[in-house]
């Protein structure tokens, strides 16, 4: 987390009988995803685009 790869999403959900709970999806950053990217292909031994 300290890296800014991931942030995460909480969404409030309203059930029918009128309780609600909070729902956390963890999100890749753009920067999470070039991170990725970059891993992918420098342990690959692939040159990135």
């Amino acid at each position: 987390m300290e890296l800014g790869l991931f942030e995460i999403k909480e969404t409030a959900v309203t059930h029918s009988d009128g309780h609600v709970t909070v729902n956390k999806t963890p999100k890749v950053t753009g920067r999470g995803q070039q991170y990725f990217v970059d891993l992918f292909f420098s342990e690959s031994g692939a040159e990135a685009a």
